[in-house]
């Protein structure tokens, strides 16, 4: 496990009164939500909504009714018939002859406030309009001292129609017509709007209750003071034209065919430029405004179709806003800032999408602007603060690091720019020096020979370097519990090792693993500059080797000091007898017992010499043919077979046997092997030693006819001073090191030993060695 900065998972250092600056925030999101709520109760930001809503008009226009004719007063007619106003008695002719096409209802969209010089000529128009029978006329409305005045017809018209309606318009701040009020009028007395009239006389169905956003209810009205209800707003099927019109001119003519005017709503009203009766809409070319009689066409429409508009009510305008503000908002400070600002984007986008989707296919229009303005004023506001927060951050990370020396005073200074940008450079300069130093840190514990972990102040592991790794594994992994690692740890004075540790900080304490493993512990306190920047580090150093070095050096000096003194306490004694009394032994026979335990002696010497110098001298690697090696062997202990009456076999391949190594340590390991089975085998026996391949390993197998092993004291075999069984039992001279020898060979020439006996069967020693091509040797240039 590579090792990490123990800063960074310590505990983090304080970073102000939290508190304080959390409550700031709650108070400007619930200001910024209440002026968003505000903004949308009084529908939105007026000509950016206005925008949207004549953007998403242009989008979907609804399709002209066919039952909807205009008798336009054009260009041409005017033309024809001659400037405009034209007289009583044309206009009566026109009356007639739209009468005569048997039309649902006509609505005479002329301003008819002022009578005639001559009076008989005002009857005979209301006579007209009475046989017609279906006339509608309109009601206009002027500005008085400030108050609002109906302009009625004059009295005979009025009384002769069947009807009259106002044909006010409500433009907008920008001036244009986008909506209009189906009923104004005062207290006393209101008129239904002019579409509205038609449709009621041409006996066309309307909806109950009528379309578009009620008045607010009031008190007592003052008299006089005038009052509009059903605010309507318009879905234009199209600019000035877009209804079927006739001029006027023609009408008069009598070039209309029969059945034209039919069962139709019949407008009569003027669409020339030069009279004034025109308006700015929606959907109206830059060069053309729309007539108002083609605007009561349009209500007269929407009213048939149901396709009329109304405005979101106040209250759930200002839900609507609030609620989208709120689902954006956690964005600007959970997310980054390139995230915040495409949930901002976002936002803003669903918020328009929103409200065309509601204009287009339900008839209502939320107006998005207030939202969008929270949205953009919020991202604007925060991404400020966020600013202002890294400034004033990178301001004191530099004083800190400064007072700690990562920024040194010859430092050369940012180069010049934004405030931003140069705090960023010294604080990037002096991080760079803190990597630098944390990764020579990093790199000086990972090398530590021992295992070394850093452990937080609640027990977690913050890192461990490779040599902790190698030995505990995943307990050691980051993030495990220290107590849980130690939990298999006793210690040598006694008790369990726990974490918080029982030793003392500093102090070493002897301790073993579940494995019987040796160890010696450690720990300490670990403090940074910050008063919560605290860890421990401790280390488990592994002494088993040294704990077995030890064993092996005691039990060394006592087989030593026994079998050595023990001979040489024999010759002494010998000596003595000799000098007490010299004719109690012959001296051929005195001389014959020192020699032997002299040679005991040189031989227990010689052994333990031979056993030390194989684990320090450096082996030789050389071609060595593994059946050389046997016969060789075979052949050193041919003279002590027979003298026990044993045969000695061998079984060795027909074709060469490479192997690599040290031929005399080799050599040395299978005349012991051999050795000890004629040894402690009895006589007229046989030794068998039989070399074959098995895999990628040669086998060399000595299987004797002896007493056997018993599977307890085979554990023990290999050990050093360590005689075990027949060895033990039988009398026969040795030190316990022989087979010791033999496995240290084994190994070092990268195989392996293994054995198999039974008591009473006989053993068999099998020793592996790996099988290798024999590197040509050099030519004698």
């Amino acid at each position: 496990m590579d090792s990490q900065d123990v800063s960074q998972a310590s505990a983090t250092r304080p970073s102000g009164p939290r508190r304080p600056r959390a409550l700031v925030r709650g108070i400007a999101v619930v200001a910024g939500l209440l002026l968003a709520a505000l903004l949308a109760w009084q529908n939105g930001l007026g000509r950016l909504d206005a925008a949207l809503y004549d953007f998403f008009s242009r989008l979907a226009p609804t399709a002209p009714s066919q039952d909807i004719v205009v008798v336009a007063i054009d260009e041409s007619s005017l033309a024809k018939v001659g400037r405009w106003p034209w007289s009583r008695d044309q206009q009566i002719d026109l009356i007639e002859r739209i009468a005569q096409q048997a039309p649902a209802a006509l609505g005479l969209d002329l301003l008819l406030s002022e009578p005639s010089a001559d009076a008989s000529v005002d009857q005979r128009m209301a006579e007209a309009i009475r046989r017609s029978g279906n006339v509608v006329l309109p009601v206009f409305t002027a500005e008085t001292a400030g108050r609002v005045q109906a302009m009625l017809p004059v009295p005979p018209l009025a009384s002769a129609a069947r009807a009259l309606g106002h044909v006010s318009v409500e433009p907008d701040a920008d001036g244009v017509v986008r909506s209009v009020f189906l009923r104004e009028g005062t207290q006393e007395r209101q008129w239904n709007h002019f579409a509205l009239a038609l449709l009621r006389v041409a006996g066309r169905p309307v909806a109950d209750p009528l379309p578009g956003n009620r008045a607010p209810a009031a008190a007592e009205a003052a008299p006089g003071a005038w009052l509009r209800d059903f605010w309507m707003h318009i879905a234009y099927a199209g600019p000035a034209g877009t209804y079927r019109t006739i001029p006027a001119a023609q009408v008069l003519a009598g070039d209309l065919p029969d059945g034209a005017l039919a069962g139709r709503i019949v407008l009569v009203g003027s669409t020339a430029a030069g009279l004034g009766d025109v308006y700015p809409t929606p959907l109206s070319a830059r060069q053309r405004f729309t007539p108002g009689v083609e605007i009561s066409a349009n209500v007269i429409d929407n009213l048939m179709s149901g396709t009329a508009r109304r405005i979101v009510e106040p209250w759930a305008g200002a839900v609507l806003t609030v609620l989208l503000v709120a689902v954006v908002l956690p964005t600007l400070w959970l997310f980054a800032p390139g995230w915040a600002l495409a949930a901002s984007v976002a936002g803003i986008g669903t918020a328009a999408g929103a409200s065309g989707v509601l204009l287009l296919g339900q008839g209502v229009w939320w107006p998005p602007g207030a939202a969008v303005l929270a949205l953009a004023a919020f991202y604007l506001a925060w991404n400020w603060r966020r600013l202002e927060r890294a400034a004033s951050y990178l301001v004191d990370e530099l004083g800190r690091l400064k007072r700690h020396g990562a920024v040194l005073p010859g430092d050369a200074a940012a180069p010049a720019g934004d405030l931003i940008d140069r705090r960023i450079h010294d604080l990037a300069r002096a991080t760079g020096r803190l990597l630098d130093v944390q990764a020579f840190m990093s790199s000086v514990i990972e090398s530590l020979p021992e295992a070394a972990l850093a452990v937080a102040a609640d027990g977690r592991i913050l890192l461990a370097n490779r040599e902790a790794v190698r030995q505990f594994g995943e307990a050691a992994a980051e993030g495990r519990d220290m107590a849980r690692l130690l939990a298999g740890f006793t210690l040598v004075s006694g008790g369990a090792l726990s974490w918080p540790a029982a030793v003392a900080p500093g102090h070493f304490a002897e301790c073993r693993d579940a494995a019987g493993r040796a160890f010696l512990f450690e720990y300490a306190q670990c403090a940074g500059q910050e008063a919560a920047d605290t860890a421990w580090i401790a280390t488990l150093v592994d002494i088993n080797p040294l704990r077995e070095a030890e064993r092996k050096r005691d039990q060394a000096l006592r087989f030593l000091s026994h079998d050595i003194r023990s001979p040489q306490g024999a010759i002494l004694a010998l000596l003595d007898l000799h000098r007490s009394d010299p004719t109690e032994l012959p001296q051929e026979e005195l001389l014959d017992r020192i020699r032997r335990y002299v040679l005991r002696t040189q031989a227990l010497a010689e052994s333990f010499v031979e056993l030390a110098r194989l684990a320090t001298a450096p082996a030789r690697d050389e071609p060595v043919d593994g059946a050389d090696l046997v016969l060789d062997a075979a052949d050193e202990c041919w003279s002590l077979a027979q003298a026990k009456q044993i045969a000695l076999g061998t079984h060795i391949p027909d074709h060469g046997v490479p192997l690599r190594g040290d031929r005399s340590q080799l050599t040395r390991a299978l005349v012991n092997l051999i050795g000890n089975a004629i040894k402690y085998s009895p006589a007229g026996t046989r030794v068998d030693c039989r070399l074959d391949r098995e895999g990628r390993w040669w086998r060399i197998a000595v299987r004797d006819q002896g007493r056997g092993i018993a599977a307890e004291d085979q554990a023990r075999l290999f050990q050093e001073f360590s005689r075990v069984g027949a060895a033990a039992e039988s009398g026969e001279p040795g030190f316990g090191l022989g087979l010791a020898f033999v496995k240290a060979v084994v190994e070092r020439h990268g195989g392996r030993i293994e054995c198999d006996s039974v008591v009473g069967q006989g053993s068999e020693f099998r020793l592996f060695l790996p099988a290798t091509v024999n590197k040509p040797e050099p030519q004698a240039g």
